[in-house]
């Protein structure tokens, strides 16, 4: 078959494809709406909620689903009462939908899913049930829920105690902290089937009657134990929280790490685990119900799959409590990991190169086309279109290039303009920094005129005095007149030592930090009369004398803001090592403050104080914090590496 012939019968195939797919497509009739609801157990917001629901909408609202109609209903189990609101919801999804047929109905979690299981004929007949986000691994059969078809959770706590255990293998006990709500009992028989399986490693349960009970728990754990955080959503004294804010309390007070079996937990404390994806349990829910519509599954019909777990750590907390990529488990996934602007856009380069390459071999590969189509056609039109169809094509990828150094140019110009206003901060802080220098030497020249100039002049006079007695007065006169005399220059020594005090103290470059804030912190106590909490660790031997003055002026500096403005009965000032961290935490219980506000109206005339604090901290390659509230007193919390 010669090269005219083979062109002829491709296009008369090709035509008789197109013939055959548009008598299809026009036979084929329109699809019908099908209606889909969806039942969360909980509100909206959550972060498994909204996971749950990115993995639904992926599927069912993809462009070309034109035919569903999705609903969303919230039961808002965690913050309502189940046995009534069982009975309301009943009724108020019966008279809402009365009118609506559904192809299938999912439940969110074992609460809308137990709700499901008694109500689903009344409410949404002939519907197919499906579910998701049920914990454990047995198939739903099991659970009296025939009929049903939908994913479950295998909540791997096996492998994120196994992970947890590699990455600090001298750890002597596990603490796992678990609610008695209804996941929280669901998952009880799960951990303690785990507790068997890693003895003789002991494992505590914690039993706290309220978050804050857990949180000073918590606070007490150190040395080498590992905590696992199952779920603790509501504590007995009626108080409700959501995922993430009950792992940020925890977090936020515990020194150890935190194990979490689902990913919803990373960015608010816990290191990280073997990880449950709600997005994923979402999507796999998503396309059993695509296939209750395409009749692939029939309602009625009992099925369980699962989806798979994945290992994430947080790369924050993976900093603080320094481990590597490297003592990872293998194929991890690191979350919250910092890129820079020339990172981004390395990947944007290596992509567009890839792009551009595979244009010019699509070049290559039509130039070679258009020459043998012009040897055995010699059709220079049809080839003159092709070729500006690709010229086209390259003009549409070179804008999209242009598009993308445009935005990096944007983003250049944005850095610099931060520069530029970080310059200005530090202008801002050098001239606050002379007028402070400038107002220490006059507040000094005013006191060493007023105090020591005018005790010194007086005497002057006394002595005057005495000189004049001599041979007029009685030796007990004299002796009594010297003996004030005495008296007048111990008081100029100590006003003279209690200036050198003020400028350098003595104690600091004589015995060190330890004991220069002991005596600072001791005096500040005896002086105010206030009730006062000490507790300070050895760092002399951490810091050279530098970094001990900058350190000895943070807690004086505390100590007089306390003393001027916080109106308090009692301050705490508290120093400690951890791992390689110098803690300090200078609080009390005053009037406090708002600190934004406080921040941003500082200027020369209010003086620099807490601005001189925080570039000290800064100088020491610290992190510097405050944390304050009207009328709950304030915490100044300082961390120097060492």
């Amino acid at each position: 078959m010669n090269f005219f012939a083979a062109r002829s019968f491709f296009l008369l195939a090709a035509a008789l494809l197109l013939g055959a797919s548009w008598c299809g497509a026009a036979a084929q009739p329109e699809l019908q709406q099908k209606n889909i609801v969806v039942l969360h157990s909980y509100h909206s917001g959550l972060g498994w909620v909204e996971d749950v629901n990115a993995g639904i909408y992926k599927i069912l609202l993809a462009k070309d689903q034109h035919h569903l109609e999705l609903h969303m209903e919230y039961m808002d189990a965690q913050r309502l009462d189940n046995s009534d609101n069982f009975q309301r919801l009943r009724d108020q999804l019966t008279q809402k939908y009365r009118s609506l047929r559904f192809a299938a109905v999912i439940a969110v979690d074992d609460i809308a899913i137990n709700f499901l299981a008694r109500f689903h004929e009344e409410i949404f007949p002939g519907a197919a049930t499906l579910f998701c986000g049920k914990i454990g691994s047995q198939p739903v059969d099991r659970h009296g829920l025939a009929g049903f078809a939908g994913v479950v959770e295998d909540v791997d706590i096996n492998a994120t105690l196994t992970a947890g255990l590699d990455l600090y293998p001298h750890t002597e006990r596990i603490v796992v902290i678990n609610d008695r709500s209804v996941d929280g009992l669901l998952l009880e028989p799960l951990l303690r089937r785990e507790e068997k399986r890693f003895a003789p490693l002991p494992f505590e349960f914690l039993n706290p009657a309220s978050m804050a009970e857990l949180v000073g728990m918590v606070k007490e754990l150190s040395g080498n134990t590992l905590v696992l955080l199952g779920n603790f959503t509501q504590d007995e004294a009626g108080g409700v929280f959501t995922n993430k804010r009950s792992s940020w309390l925890i977090a936020s007070r515990c020194k150890v790490p935190i194990l979490s079996m689902w990913d919803f937990y990373l960015g608010s404390g816990p290191l990280g685990g073997r990880m449950v994806s709600g997005a994923a349990q979402g999507e796999r829910a998503a396309k059993l119900a695509m296939q209750v519509i395409w009749g692939d599954l029939l309602a009625g019909e009992t099925k369980t799959v699962t989806t798979d777990n994945y290992y994430a750590f947080d790369y924050n907390e993976m900093r603080w409590f320094d481990i590597s990529y490297a003592s990872l488990p293998a194929k991890s996934t690191v979350t919250e990991e910092p890129h820079s602007v020339l990172w981004k856009y390395k990947k944007l380069g290596w992509s567009a190169l890839g792009i551009a390459l595979a244009l010019e071999a699509l070049v290559i590969v039509l130039s070679v086309l258009v020459y043998r189509s012009k040897k055995a056609e010699a059709s220079l039109e049809e080839h003159r279109s092709t070729l500006e169809e690709v010229v086209h094509q390259r003009t549409l990828e070179l804008s999209s290039t242009n598009k993308v150094l445009q935005n990096e140019i944007e983003e250049r110009k944005r850095v610099e303009a931060a520069l530029l206003d970080s310059e200005e901060v530090l202008h801002q802080l050098s001239n606050n920094l002379l007028t402070v220098q400038e107002n220490e030497r006059q507040r000094i020249s005013v006191e060493l005129h007023d105090e020591l100039g005018q005790s010194l002049a007086a005497l002057k006079l006394e002595l005057r005095a005495i000189v004049r007695g001599f041979g007029r007065q009685s030796v007990a006169v004299l002796q009594e007149e010297c003996e004030e005399l005495r008296s007048s220059i111990n008081l100029i020594i100590e006003n003279v030592r209690r200036l050198s005090r003020n400028l350098s103290p003595v104690l600091l470059d004589d015995l060190g930090i330890d004991a220069a804030l002991d005596h600072l912190v001791s005096h500040f106590a005896k002086f105010s009369g206030l009730e006062a909490d000490i507790d300070l660790a050895e760092i002399n031997h951490y810091f050279g004398q530098n970094s001990q003055r900058m350190i000895y002026r943070i807690v004086q500096e505390s100590l007089n803001n306390m003393s001027k403005h916080a109106e308090a009965t009692a301050f705490a000032v508290h120093i400690e090592k951890r791992q390689n961290r110098i803690f300090l935490v200078v609080k009390d219980n005053g009037k406090g403050f708002n600190v934004e506000e406080v921040f941003s109206s500082i200027s020369p005339e209010k003086g620099m104080g807490l601005t001189a604090m925080a570039e000290r901290v800064r100088i020491l390659r610290g992190s510097f914090d405050i944390e304050s509230e009207s009328g709950h007193g304030t915490a100044v919390h300082v961390t120097i590496p060492v």
